[in-house]
């Protein structure tokens, strides 16, 4: 993979910049190194690999089918539809989950002036029969429900039930309280580093690295305890706990949920593989129908605030969300007001006017 990180790279380089030569002209190089730089490993790495797929359906799978290789680059419409047709009969991939494979031809595309062929009205048209297709063969399709808030407090009571828990299931619960208490991305939430990780005696404050801030810009999100509405500390002490346990253990640049001797290669998935443990230990599970991951607790997080009345716009701020829009897709109305959720997210409603 990194090979092909590389030639994407080079083949950038080449389209903007022409050829470097090595006594290049001051500033060249650095343009260069520049270009490479202003995607983020992981997009770079999810790029490639989604665009070797498209290639290896145009040229390889052609030929085993007995069927004339297709034009990859330029690509065509017509060439990007009979893909989503082939992902729709691989059955590997939802709807949902189509953007960074639409977004990697784009782009290939576009890094060398090229007009982007992923767009336009055939292609939604087809989006929206992908989805009804998947929707018919699988009722119980869907995706980003919420975990309810008195869900994930049965999860934290799991460790602070006990003075003997399990130190992988303390990390579990702590984990996936931290995702929930701040709308994380699972991405996000299991990267965490050490260093990125403030606790004090009234507040814990994460400096997150998510996808939609800037590397060169701080983003530390605070998050107070507030016994207004929390006045056992029960989040508190579970996060306490864990940094206790946790903090002898690690460096500056260690994964926050690392434990010694850990093979964890820490993708996001493990986050989904830690909420159906836990989900198991205190025997809840989703209604039918509902499968929850772990996106389902940045969605359930932003629908228990906003149903105990937190402000719309603090929503956004605390979970970088951009947009209306973006934060729309996470919201359900049918998360109702209760004690879990003030627990976890009361700290965020104003006091009462004095």
């Amino acid at each position: 993979m990194r090979r092909r990180v590389e030639a994407w790279d080079a083949t950038l380089i080449r389209a903007a910049l022409g050829k470097i030569p090595k006594n290049a002209a001051p500033g060249l190089a650095q343009a260069a190194h520049l270009l490479t730089l202003g995607r983020r490993t992981n997009t770079k790495t999810s790029y490639a690999s989604k665009w070797q797929r498209f290639v290896d359906l145009c040229t390889t799978t052609q030929l085993e089918q007995g069927c004339k290789p297709l034009v990859y680059l330029p690509a065509s419409e017509r060439t990007v539809l009979s893909y989503l047709g082939f992902l729709s009969n691989e059955d590997l991939v939802h709807e949902t989950s189509l953007n960074p494979y639409l977004a990697a031809i784009n782009q290939a595309h576009e890094d060398i002036g090229l007009p982007r062929p992923a767009l336009w009205h055939y292609l939604t048209l087809l989006r929206k029969g992908f989805a009804a297709q998947e929707g018919d063969l699988n009722p119980n399709a869907c995706t980003c429900m919420p975990v309810p808030a008195d869900v994930m407090l049965d999860i934290l009571h799991l460790d602070l039930g006990t003075d003997n828990t399990h130190t992988h299931t303390l990390r579990m619960c702590a984990c996936l309280v931290v995702c929930y208490s701040w709308y994380n991305r699972a991405d996000t939430g299991i990267q965490l580093l050490q260093s990125h990780v403030t606790l004090t005696d009234t507040s814990m404050t994460i400096n997150t690295k998510s996808k939609t801030c800037a590397r060169n810009v701080a983003c530390p999100i605070t998050r107070r305890f507030d016994p207004r509405h929390d006045p056992d500390a029960l989040v508190y002490r579970l996060l306490q706990r864990w940094h206790t346990l946790s903090s002898p253990h690690h460096s500056a640049s260690d994964i926050y949920w690392s434990l010694p001797g850990d093979t964890h290669d820490w993708q996001p998935s493990i986050i989904t593989k830690w909420l159906r443990s836990c989900l198991q230990l205190v025997h809840r599970a989703p209604p039918v129908g509902e499968p929850w991951s772990g996106h389902s607790m940045r969605a359930g997080g932003a629908s228990a605030s906003l149903a105990i009345g937190v402000d719309l716009f603090h929503i956004m701020s605390f979970g970088q969300w951009k947009s209306l829009a973006a934060v729309q897709r996470y919201l359900s109305f049918l998360i109702l007001p209760d004690r879990a959720a003030y627990i976890f997210y009361g700290w965020l409603c104003p006091p009462p006017t004095p």
